[in-house]
């Protein structure tokens, strides 16, 4: 859609719906391909009739009926909120860790894939609030926690950071511990604690554009300023199986229900501050609260797979693939089904700033992996028991039909066939039923990711 012919402040979209191309035309849109119109959401020249250029704002749309439709992948935004009087060299800075462990375990049953967050502030003296959309709904408070008790074991430190790291004795009332290099014992940073009265919950948005947003409070930070240094915090959203998400793309077989083993390829893209992204939710957010996306030093964003899952393909060459030290993770993931560490893969991308004083203005990160899974064996038996019988009653029912045929009556049963008159009437039922039973099943299975 075409409108407003003076240029913006700053980017900004809308969503337009037409409902029929008549009214696509009175509203004078244009139809922009799927892969182009997400590079070019914002405001382009557009040449008129008359060959003059005017400045338009270009909005994604759908169209019902019409196979145009653009839906854009989810980003993680981080924004913060400010003190008034923020000093000039104080803007708020952070150091960003983000860990997706995508579970082997596909039953939708109680269990879930783990999206970690780990933030270390390096400047937040002038920070107010810290707010962190998800680019799906948190349902229960309980799905997000502190791995601060986790955190305080040197092998986790290790894991975590990749160095030899050593965790200090507690301080502000179990609240914060130091952590140090084991050779030269110099602190590094503190690791503080994010109990649930310092943080909050909320949903926001309706429909594709519901995200849900972690916010840091006023008093969280109030607390870190006690301190000079670095510090850091980490945080864990359990993400049930199964649920809509902003990262993980499936496509399955359609023919699942006629495997015992389902091979599905898997996309998972991460996006970060990807502001063409933002819900519309988010972007009304950020300018009705005159906030701002904080300044990123660096983004360090892993992905953790079972061995069995094959990665077929990468946007971009990642920084480090390794396996896992079981020893070293099974304290932090302990009392999680399907994630076994010594049979985990674990993938690194990386992108840090230009300058000292420069930004990561946004992140993406996008692989394509195939994964093979146990079926539902329940639904294969049925379909193998199903055709069997197919078979059988199709059998009897045109034995019966011939049967009856050369015993001469061909459209009615005589007293001398009426047994094989009704054995045919069930052979048939039998198979409309069958037919029925197995299209059924076969669509049950094709709902399923």
């Amino acid at each position: 859609r075409l409108s407003s012919p003076r240029p913006p402040p700053r980017r900004s979209a809308t969503l337009f719906r037409p409902q029929g191309r008549d009214e696509c035309r009175r509203n004078h849109c244009l139809l922009i391909p799927r892969t182009t119109a997400s590079d070019i959401a914002g405001w382009l020249p557009v040449e008129r009739m008359d060959g003059s250029l005017l400045n338009c704002q270009v909005h994604i749309f759908s169209v019902l009926g019409w196979n145009r439709t653009v839906f854009m992948r989810g980003s993680i935004a981080i924004w913060h909120d400010t003190f008034a009087n923020d000093a000039e060299g104080y803007s708020p800075r952070v150091e960003i860790h983000i860990n997706i462990w995508r579970n082997k375990e596909r039953n939708q049953r109680g269990q879930f894939d783990l999206f970690d967050i780990g933030l270390r502030f390096e400047e937040f003296r002038a920070l107010r609030t810290l707010s962190i959309s998800l680019p799906f709904e948190i349902r229960r408070d309980e799905d997000v926690s502190d791995l601060f008790e986790i955190m305080h074991d040197a092998p986790t430190l290790s894991a975590i950071f990749n160095e030899t790291l050593a965790a200090g004795g507690m301080q502000d009332g179990g609240r914060t511990f130091s952590v140090s290099h084991t050779e030269t014992e110099r602190i590094q940073f503190y690791v503080a604690s994010c109990p649930i009265n310092e943080r909050q919950i909320s949903t926001i948005g309706s429909g594709v554009d519901r995200v849900s947003v972690i916010t840091l409070s006023d008093e969280f930070f109030s607390r870190l300023r006690i301190r000079v240094g670095d510090h850091y915090v980490r945080l864990r959203v359990k993400v049930p199986i199964g649920t809509k998400n902003g990262f993980v793309s499936l496509n399955g077989p359609k023919d699942s229900a006629f495997l015992s083993t389902i091979s599905t390829n898997e996309i998972i893209e991460f996006r970060l501050n990807e502001r063409r992204n933002f819900s519309t939710a988010i972007r009304e957010r950020l300018q009705a609260n005159d906030c701002a996306l904080i300044d990123i030093s660096a983004v360090h964003y892993f992905l953790i797979r079972d061995m069995g899952v094959e990665m077929t393909q990468s946007h971009t060459a990642f920084k480090k693939m390794r396996r896992l030290e079981p020893d070293m993770w099974e304290r932090y993931l302990e009392n999680y089904c399907g994630f076994n560490p010594d049979k985990m893969i674990i993938y690194h991308w990386a992108s840090f700033a230009p300058s000292a004083n420069g930004s990561v203005e946004s992140f993406t990160a996008l692989a394509t992996f195939r994964a093979y899974y146990t079926g539902s064996l329940w639904i294969y038996g049925l379909v193998i028991v199903a055709l069997g019988a197919m078979g059988s009653a199709t059998q009897g029912l045109f034995t019966g039909l011939l049967s009856i045929y050369f015993e001469g009556s061909s459209y009615g049963c005589a007293d001398h066939n009426a047994t094989t008159c009704g054995i045919t009437i069930w052979n048939a039922l039998l198979l409309i039923l069958l037919i029925g039973l197995l299209a059924i099943l076969v669509v049950m299975r094709r709902r399923e990711p």
